[in-house]
């Protein structure tokens, strides 16, 4: 009787010879894989995406630099007795983001705060969109009225569409002088 194979048959050595292999093999590349993913994360951290990713989330999720300003806008809105409501964010791809908030929860009226990544950028995509640069602006058509305020980097929009046009103007300019005046 063979005392090397210890009861083991001889056939199965080859077997364990490549399944320790395959072990072995998988071994590697997850260590590669994870030293990919470390590089990858190191990359971001080095070249400073990760900072901007992280302030972009921070953002939209209300905190970081905007958080305090929409906080106040928030507050300065339930002090007139108006909910911001159905709040929702979008990145606009140039460092900046636009809220958008439904006053009480109506779609006829509609307060958007587009904080972009300067007073430049500010002028021209106000333009795109709305067709002026203003600092102040009040825009009428068939379809409703859109007051806008703006200063510095930072533009504030009200739209008022129905027959209910004026119903919140007056607070929400009032509002909207207050938030910008606080910019300074």
């Amino acid at each position: 009787m063979d005392t090397t194979t210890q009861g083991r048959s001889p056939k199965m050595k080859p077997y364990a010879l490549a399944r320790t292999s395959l072990m072995l093999a998988l071994s590697i590349l997850l260590l590669v894989g994870c030293s990919s993913s470390s590089t990858s994360q190191e990359v971001k951290i080095y070249s400073g995406q990760a900072t901007n990713e992280g302030n972009i989330r921070a953002q939209s999720q209300g905190h970081g630099l905007n958080g305090v300003f929409i906080q106040e806008l928030d507050r300065a809105f339930n002090e007139k007795g108006i909910k911001l409501m159905n709040n929702m964010s979008a990145d606009d791809g140039e460092g900046g983001i636009t809220y958008m908030y439904l006053l009480n929860g109506s779609g006829r009226h509609v307060v958007k705060v587009h904080i972009f990544g300067d007073d430049h950028t500010r002028t021209l995509r106000m333009k795109e969109m709305y067709g002026n640069a203003e600092d102040q602006a009040v825009l009428q058509n068939v379809l409703g009225k859109t007051s806008i305020r703006s200063k510095g980097y930072v533009s504030m929009v009200y739209t008022a569409s129905g027959g209910q046009k004026d119903v919140y103007e007056d607070e929400v300019l009032q509002v909207f002088d207050h938030m910008l005046y606080k910019l300074d």
